[in-house]
């Protein structure tokens, strides 16, 4: 989620740049498998690192990742008035401060073929763009049926469902951890009852992950040990719905029929022609 996007709330205004902080967002996620902003705190501290990007940003030592991919990365998570994207950007921004009037026309608008100074960026020099649809991919997935979703990860014990805010009622002392590691030594006996205080979600799992891989005086046994630990016996934090009739006990089943009946009410579909559409069709001369 963009900065831009998070002050919307208080009526600031957003366009088609918002896209490309997201891209920025997910090539950081690919290389480095965490998202930069994220905080252990809540949503609501992630917003407050998002909003404060210039100075939460930053790149870990590893990988190793090139000068010319960081700097792609650097230059889309940037406040969208010098993002990277296409110029027509700022030149409305341009328009906008001359001229007000122009801000209901423009405010929202996502101009067409907008990656333009992102397709010239040195990380892609040479890359052929005109025959990119002709390019066969490096990775095609092999799927049996519509249904076939053997290449998602299978749910953890941790994901979020949408049900009460209570917690699970296991609570794991120090001391039964420690029993139950008794024959790991005490840094990883330490390490286990340390994690196992706080509830995890999914997000706050991978975070834990990740802080047992960047612990140094623990051996790679005692690291899977940790982490087949910590999903056997760590307490599930459960979301509530965000929405106020979905928490309520004596409503949320009505609100939740009503809305899957009405979620696309209004809506219509029209299959294209095999043909496709002709001039003579839309009355076009």
């Amino acid at each position: 989620m963009a900065p831009e996007v998070i002050r919307a709330c208080k009526g600031s205004e957003y366009d088609g740049r918002c896209d490309w902080w997201s891209i920025g967002i997910i090539l950081y996620e690919c290389i480095y498998g965490h998202t930069p902003f994220f905080a252990d705190d809540g949503r609501k501290q992630t917003k407050s690192n998002i909003l404060d990007h210039k100075n939460m940003f930053s790149f870990p030592q590893r990988p190793l990742v090139s000068d010319k991919c960081k700097d792609l990365i650097f230059r889309l998570i940037q406040d969208k008035e010098v993002r990277l994207c296409s110029r027509r950007y700022q030149m409305k921004d341009r328009c906008q401060a001359d001229d007000r009037r122009f801000a209901d026309v423009f405010g929202r608008h996502v101009f067409p073929d907008d990656a333009e100074d992102i397709k010239s960026h040195r990380w892609f020099k040479n890359f052929p763009w005109d025959r990119i649809h002709t390019i066969s991919p490096p990775f095609i997935p092999r799927i049996t049926s519509l249904e076939d979703t053997h290449y998602f990860d299978e749910s953890g014990p941790f994901t979020e469902p949408i049900g009460s805010y209570e917690l699970d009622t296991v609570d794991h002392k120090a001391d039964d951890v420690r029993w139950v590691l008794r024959e790991c030594r005490p840094v990883v006996q330490n390490m286990a009852a340390d994690m196992l205080a706080t509830p995890y979600d999914s997000a706050r799992l991978r975070s834990a992950d990740r802080r047992i891989d960047r612990t140094f005086n623990i051996t790679p046994e005692e690291r899977k040990t940790l982490k087949a630990f910590l999903r056997m016996y760590g307490r599930k934090e459960r979301k509530r719905p965000r929405d106020i009739l979905l928490r309520d006990q004596s409503t949320k089943n009505v609100a939740m029929d009503v809305r899957k009946k009405t979620a696309f009410l209004g809506y219509t579909w029209r299959r294209m022609r095999p043909g496709g559409y002709i001039a003579s069709n839309l009355g076009i001369v």
